[in-house]
C-alpha cells in the first residue's frame, strides 16, 4: 500500500464516460403595443410595430434531473422538460404610461 499514489489523475480513468446535462436559460420580454383589438395587437407585433421593452423576465436553471449520452439530442426535448429547479430574475425598465383617453 505504501508504493501506491495517494492521487490519481481523473482524466487517466479508463472507466470514464462523458455524459451530457442540459441547464436552461429562458428569456422573457414584455413589449407594449398600441393597437384597437387583441388581434390587431398581435398582428402590429408579428409585423415588428412594438415600442420599448417595459419587462425582462429570466428563468436560469439551478439544478438538472437529466442527462444525456449525446449532445445532439432532439431540440424539442431540451425545451419541453420539466424544470424543477430554477431561479426568476425580474427587470422592470422606464417607460412612459399614455394618458388615459376619454
Amino acid at each position: 500500500m505504501k508504493d501506491r499514489p495517494k492521487l490519481t489523475l481523473v482524466s487517466n480513468n479508463p472507466n470514464l464516460k462523458t455524459y451530457y446535462i442540459p441547464l436552461t436559460t429562458m428569456t422573457c420580454e414584455i413589449y407594449p403595443v398600441k393597437a384597437t383589438s387583441e388581434s390587431e395587437a398581435l398582428f402590429r407585433a408579428n409585423q415588428g410595430h412594438i415600442g420599448s421593452i417595459v419587462k425582462k423576465i429570466v428563468l436560469q436553471e439551478r439544478y438538472t434531473n437529466d442527462v444525456y449520452l449525446d449532445p445532439d439530442m432532439p431540440t424539442a426535448d431540451l425545451f419541453s422538460r420539466q424544470i424543477d429547479d430554477f431561479e426568476v430574475d425580474i427587470n422592470n425598465f422606464d417607460y412612459p404610461i399614455p394618458p388615459n383617453k376619454s
